[in-house]
């Protein structure tokens, strides 16, 4: 086999390894801090609908795991990506870019949920073009960014 050959055949080999890590791959959770972690989750309980499904202590901390379910038994079978609150020394943060991003039914209807429970919005949800989107900006009360997304309405 010339150079060539072999350079094709260890190229689709690498290609086919890449490929088959890449199809087991799956997001466990988005991680958000909070001073008062407690307080954190009773706010995503309140405006979200979350459960908690887990919940780890340490020395000084606790960590809590939550997740969408009608019931805290439905939120603990549901395999989706869950929520996790850490504790951190500080609810300033200064990087805009990191945040939690979820689909909504009703941007109204969670506006005011967010608002409720402690929540700021950053301004008010706006188009997204000419799509149909319309996307909100919001704030939890530790100061974790949340962009919400409402699909168009068909």
């Amino acid at each position: 086999m010339n150079k060539t050959a072999h350079l094709v055949v260890a190229a689709a080999a690498a290609l086919v390894l890449t490929a088959a890590a890449r199809a087991a791959v799956t997001l466990n959770a988005a991680r958000v801090g909070a001073v008062d972690v407690p307080a954190l989750a009773k706010f995503y309980e309140s405006a979200f609908g979350l459960k908690e499904v887990n919940r780890i202590k340490f020395r000084d901390t606790v960590e809590i795991m939550m997740n969408f379910g009608d019931s805290t038994d439905a939120a603990k079978a549901n395999p989706s990506a869950q929520i996790v609150i850490m504790h951190r020394a500080s609810n300033e943060l200064k990087d805009p870019v990191p945040h939690l991003i979820f689909n909504v039914s009703d941007m109204d209807a969670t506006v005011a949920a967010i608002e409720a429970a402690g929540g700021k919005m950053a301004g008010k949800p706006r188009p997204f073009g000419k799509t149909g989107i319309v996307i909100g900006m919001a704030t939890d009360p530790a100061g974790n960014r949340m962009e919400l997304i409402q699909q168009p309405k068909h």
